[in-house]
């Protein structure tokens, strides 16, 4: 018989509208690698009687409870004596989990609170599960043929645990194997509509379905059937994409191909205001190329800072080709960096004309002597044309390293 899954997700944030629950897709897109879906969720906020009956319920229907949230180290983070009352599991004090969170704590040079220590107790029987991305670690255990494993709730610290403690657990335990995988794809500098073309056509082609999204520049496509369909479904549309391929996120790619190469970088933005910088510095390692970021925003900063001359300036503007290009050319040389990528332009709301309107942006790079300029107009509101724009430059830059 399939096993029945319930999911219960904790913390009344979630409940108010204040966080949005991610780790319940997380659950169901792991789980239907085995055939499994969940058939029961609920969400129950930081109440103690209410989580001791969802989780009564959840034994008396599922065979399989995954849950999420509430072990933490403060009063509102119930999992643990919810645990102990529902199924009459005494806490234990573990010694080893005890030295694993002050290691933690010892290593980030972050002083503890002594709240802390109620993280290195677990219900009687339960195995632990150690959380490598965070200070609280989960459990799971067995009562009366039901597998309840119990993880953390930022999604950061969950995923990881999920794929490589729990799904193995849940295989182990229900005999099962992987009947359905996924290959995740992404492209960028085409329409959504060619990309939906090329992955419907593919994914009809090796018998998969498929899902499309769109956000800030970068299509992902989503293929899901048997291991040998996606794997032909990945080939074939790394190959029908080509330059426009993605392998891994942007920002990721970029710092990559610069590390890889040693090639090094200086950023120089107005209307981006540090975004692009930004992206870059999230990759570890980047600090080997990466020589400086300057926020050049008004046009005596263009001037002193880049080398961006008065008259550029005074004929064409600081929205225009011209300041683009003289921006990157400027961080490049003053900074000495092989590569120097700039982008200038109007966020708006307010500022635009009928012929430089919001949302207009220029983006220029510099490398090996030539500089090249990308005019783009941006729809919606400031902070979409702030992240469209840097997700431009960013990629103008990985085309200008091919």
């Amino acid at each position: 018989m399939t096993p029945r899954v319930a999911v219960l997700s904790t913390g009344s944030e979630l409940l108010r509208g204040r966080g949005t629950d991610t780790n319940l897709a997380t659950f169901a897109r792991a789980l239907e690698t085995v055939g499994l879906e969940i058939r029961y969720h609920s969400t129950c906020g930081d109440d103690f009687g209410r989580l001791v009956d969802e989780l009564k319920l959840a034994a008396a229907r599922a065979d399989l409870i995954l849950m999420s949230g509430g072990l933490g180290p403060t009063d509102d983070d119930l999992t643990r004596s919810a645990i102990e009352e529902a199924f009459h599991r005494p806490l234990e004090f573990r010694p080893k989990l005890w030295r694993d969170i002050q290691a933690r704590f010892k290593t980030f040079k972050i002083s503890m609170a002594a709240i802390n220590k109620r993280q290195a107790y677990a219900p009687q029987g339960a195995i632990s599960l150690p959380n490598p991305n965070g200070s609280a670690p989960g459990f799971a255990l067995k009562e009366d043929g039901v597998l309840v494993a119990c993880l953390p709730g930022p999604p950061r610290e969950m995923k990881p645990m999920l794929d490589d403690q729990v799904m193995p657990l849940i295989r182990r335990t229900f005999r099962l194997r992987k009947v359905w995988d996924y290959y995740e794809g992404k492209a960028i500098g085409l329409p959504e509509g060619d990309v939906d073309v090329v992955i419907t056509k593919l994914a009809k082609k090796h018998g998969c379905a498929y899902g499309i999204t769109a956000k800030g520049g970068v299509i992902n496509v989503i293929a899901k059937g048997t291991p040998a369909g996606v794997s032909r479904v990945g080939r074939d549309f790394e190959k029908a994409m080509g330059a426009n391929f993605l392998p891994a996120e942007l920002n990721a790619v970029v710092a990559g191909e610069l590390m890889r190469r040693k090639i090094t970088i200086a950023v120089a933005e107005s209307c981006t205001g540090g975004l692009v910088a930004s992206k870059l510095t999230d990759i570890p390692g980047v600090s080997d190329v990466l020589l400086e970021a300057v926020v050049s925003y008004s046009n005596a900063s263009k001037v002193a800072r880049l080398g961006v001359s008065d008259s550029t300036l005074a004929e064409h503007g600081a929205v225009s080709e011209e300041c683009a290009r003289e921006m990157a050319e400027g961080i490049a040389r003053t900074s000495g960096a092989a590569v120097g990528v700039a982008t200038t332009g109007i966020a708006g709301p307010a500022g635009g004309t009928k012929e430089k309107p919001v949302g207009l942006v220029y983006h220029a790079v510099h490398y090996r002597g030539e500089t090249r300029v990308v005019r783009r107009v941006f729809p919606g509101e400031r902070t979409h044309v702030k992240e469209r724009a840097a997700t431009v430059a960013l990629d103008l830059v990985r085309r200008t390293l091919l």
